[in-house]
């Protein structure tokens, strides 16, 4: 079982097929790789999930976080990242460096 778990909640996952906005698809491929460096990195000891709210909406009413930052700032306060439940990030994708700091702030992941 990981030991760090994230969900990712993010306003919009669009169809590979159809149109999407550059800047968001730009933030949202870095982000990706920032994913997939931090799973080769810590294997194992990772797992995430994403959710959007166009798909998701269920789970984003299951997180009364989710619906606060929603009423209060609309789809700009996304996206939302927890860890192990805590809320993490919010309003921007974070890097590498900034994940793995808060991981070693939680000290739950050692190299």
């Amino acid at each position: 079982m990981a030991k760090f778990n994230l969900d990712i909640y993010i306003p919009y996952m669009g169809c590979p097929c159809g149109p999407s906005s550059p800047e968001q698809d730009k933030q949202s491929e870095v982000f990706q790789e920032t994913l997939l460096a931090l799973k080769n990195k810590y294997r194992d000891d990772i797992s995430y999930m994403i959710y959007a709210l166009n798909l998701h909406l269920q789970q984003f009413k299951a997180r009364p976080e989710l619906a606060r930052i929603l009423q209060n700032q609309g789809k700009q306060g996304l996206p939302v990242i927890f860890i192990n439940d805590h809320p993490a990030f919010q309003g921007k994708y974070p890097g590498l460096d900034d994940l793995e700091k808060f991981l070693s702030s939680m000290d739950i992941v050692h190299d």
